[in-house]
């Protein structure tokens, strides 16, 4: 039997622990953090996140977002996710978010959907207070 090729599941109670062993991110990170997790369904792109930290392009909230991610990531000893995501560089992301293509439903760019066990632990963290 083949396995499959779908990230594991990381549990609220593993990113708590992951993200209780990071520093706690710098404001522009929290705003990021906090226009996501406020945004309806949880849903968003990095356009608008970037925006409600105040950036011109949406590349600041990819790299920021991409980099908490990685850090994740890799206190749990996970290695670079393989899934379809705008860039290779997005990959980490995967971790906390799942991504819908452009056009697949009414969306002109991706979209990120914050996943309800990052949700969860990121809540608890404080972080986003």
């Amino acid at each position: 039997m083949s396995k499959s090729k779908r990230p594991r599941v990381i549990s609220a109670a593993q990113f708590a622990e992951a993200m209780s062993h990071l520093k706690r991110p710098g404001e522009s990170i929290r705003k990021l953090l906090r226009a996501h997790f406020n945004s309806k369904g949880r849903v968003t792109t990095m356009t608008l996140l970037a925006e409600a930290a105040g950036y011109s392009s949406f590349s600041p909230a990819n790299l920021h977002c991409g980099g908490l991610a990685r850090r994740i990531g890799k206190h749990l000893a996970i290695s670079e996710p393989s899934v379809r995501v705008p860039t290779a560089a997005d990959a980490y992301l995967s971790l906390i978010g799942d991504f819908i293509p452009p056009e697949e439903v009414t969306n002109a760019h991706w979209l990120l959907v914050m996943k309800p066990e990052f949700a969860e632990a990121l809540q608890a963290s404080h972080w986003i207070d």
